[in-house]
Parts: C-alpha cells; sequence; structure tokens
C-alpha cells in the first residue's frame, strides 16, 4: 500500500476545492483544478493544451450536457497528469474553457480519480488520494 497523498489547504467553506496539477507532455504546466466527482472528464482550456503542444483530432469528440445546452468539445489524452504528487499517464481529458470568472483553468475529473480511494474531510480540510 502506498502512502497516501493529502491536501490540506482547501477551506472547508469556500464551496470548492481547488488543487494544482502538474501536465506532462513535451513540456510540463501548472493548473488550477476545481476538484470535480460530478464531472466524468477532466477539463483542460484550449490555451492550455495549445501550449503543451498536444495535438486535437477534430474527430474524437463528445457531447455533454451543462446546466444551459448540450456542447460538443474535443476529447485529448495528457501523457500525465499530477496532483499531490499522484501521477496518471494517459488521462482523458475535453478541451473546453470555463468562463473568465471561474477564475481557475478547468476541472479534474473523474477519469484522473477513478485511480484512488479519495478522502474528504471538511473538518480538518483535508483530501486524501490513496492508490489502488
Amino acid at each position: 500500500m502506498t502512502e497516501q497523498a493529502i491536501l490540506k489547504t482547501f477551506d472547508p467553506r469556500a464551496g470548492i476545492i481547488l488543487v494544482t496539477a502538474t501536465i506532462t507532455s513535451h513540456i510540463e504546466m501548472k493548473a488550477r483544478l476545481v476538484f470535480d466527482t460530478g464531472a466524468t472528464y477532466c477539463m483542460l482550456p484550449w490555451w492550455l493544451i495549445n501550449n503543451l503542444q498536444i495535438k486535437i483530432n477534430p474527430k474524437n469528440v463528445t457531447q455533454t450536457t451543462t446546466a444551459s445546452s448540450v456542447e460538443t468539445s474535443p476529447i485529448v489524452k495528457l501523457p500525465a497528469l499530477e496532483v499531490l504528487n499522484e501521477k496518471v499517464e494517459n488521462v482523458t481529458c475535453l478541451v473546453r474553457d470555463l468562463p473568465p470568472m471561474s477564475n481557475v483553468d478547468g476541472l479534474l475529473g473523474l477519469s484522473f480519480l477513478k485511480y484512488f480511494n479519495v478522502n474528504i474531510n471538511f473538518e480538518e480540510g483535508e483530501l486524501s488520494l490513496d492508490r489502488y
């Protein structure tokens, strides 16, 4: 069993949990992501995918339902995504921009989280990832 990766800095009163992710492709970049167990996929903005030089296949798309509509978005594979010192390779990710007022880069969804037992301790403000 591996040691748990623990985030001890989230504010349980904030309404969202933010994590810093490192995405590695031809280069390495950091992103601020909302921890979102309701998102099937991770989601990153166009500018970040372009800067990482990840190729987008216009035929590889999926439809997702938002609060107000059904949208079509490209799907890419992230070579490596690391959160809380836990790395997963070939993570499926939607390419879509969040509204500018969200002040985050994207979402950390189930395409990453499915590899872990996830524990959220709101009393202590701790999030832990324990790899299966």
